[in-house]
């Protein structure tokens, strides 16, 4: 029996930081791995935990719970079957529902395989107060069926953002098994031991809108002399640009820097090769992390907007950071 956890969260709470923490944490013996589904394209999060090590599996390009289901589960039933984890861990689109997920993995069609694990949702108690994440029901839906809530980034945090936090916890029904503060996405592993509370998927559903024209896709790789690709998506009120380019290409860090800190956003993540090494850049409200990476045979860049973004000028200044011999 393989058990399995889901960690959920809006966009920007650190998802996958956290799980690259927790996969460091993995026990002597014992074998973890990922998959993880993507509201864009391009499947950056998937690169950047294989670019660590993990065992991943991608279903990128659609939400694990719009899809017919049959992606998923395809997916599922290939890194069950090939891998043999001992554990789990299935990181949704952050703009996607957790609900049919959960009753998916809870399915008379997976139990002789998975067992369930509890559920761990990151929130940025900052978003507490913003009204683009309290007037979201995704967002709540999220919140309300984590058996274990994580105030991610509670060092950026003001006291009223905590005492938020707080006053949330004290008021989920049926109470949370566990609810915690953190920096860079750190994850206490023993939490994951507690026994999940099945009662929260009776919970009311908020009502999910769907990802309109939007279905799993396999994967995507460059073909045979391509030196990029450019992949655009939209859904739940949201648009994803990405780019997949040639690895042999290399931009300017410092450019890059630039590009971002001029992006009209609300997130965007990149795995790329840099005139200064390789590197996972993260971007959020404005502010940008760096983090060195192993050699890429791709780039990968996605972004994600509320409005339609104007692809060919990011495009045009993207490719303006390029390092050019």
């Amino acid at each position: 029996m393989t058990r399995v956890h889901l960690i959920t969260g809006f966009l920007g709470t650190g998802k996958t930081t956290a799980i690259l923490d927790l996969l460091k944490q993995v026990p002597t013996g014992e074998k973890w791995a990922v998959l993880v589904n993507e509201f864009g394209e391009v499947g950056v999060d998937g690169a950047i935990l294989e670019a660590s090590g993990a065992v991943v599996r991608e279903v990128p390009g659609g939400c694990l719970c719009c899809v017919s289901g049959l992606p998923f589960q395809m997916g599922l039933n290939m890194l069950l079957a090939k891998e043999k984890p001992d554990v789990l861990l299935i990181e949704p689109t952050g703009l996607g529902h957790p609900r049919k997920v959960l009753q998916t993995l809870q399915s008379e069609h997976y139990l002789d395989v998975l067992t369930a694990g509890a559920n761990v949702c990151l929130v940025d108690p900052r978003q507490l107060s913003d009204p683009r994440y309290t007037d979201n029901d995704t967002f709540h839906d999220q919140i309300a069926l984590a058996d274990i809530l994580i105030a991610n980034k509670s060092d950026l945090c003001t006291d009223d953002d905590l005492r938020r936090f707080d006053q949330l916890v004290s008021a989920s029904q049926p109470a949370k098994l566990a609810a915690e503060r953190t920096q860079y996405g750190h994850i206490d592993i023993e939490l994951l031991s507690l026994s999940p509370d099945s009662k929260r998927l009776a919970l009311k559903d908020h009502g999910h809108h769907h990802h309109e024209s939007r279905e799993a896709k396999a994967p995507i790789a460059l073909e045979a002399g391509e030196q990029f690709r450019r992949l655009e998506g939209h859904g739940a009120g949201h648009h994803s640009l990405g780019w997949l380019i040639n690895g042999d290409w290399q931009f300017s860090l410092a450019q890059l820097r630039h590009w971002f800190d001029q992006l009209e956003a609300e997130r965007a993540k990149a795995l790329i090769n840099t005139s200064d090494g390789c590197y996972v850049l993260n971007w959020r409200d404005g502010v940008l992390s760096e983090m060195p990476t192993r050699a890429l045979e791709e780039s990968r860049i996605e972004i994600i907007t509320g409005a339609s973004p104007n692809a060919d000028t990011l495009e045009t200044t993207l490719f303006a950071c390029r390092v050019v011999d």
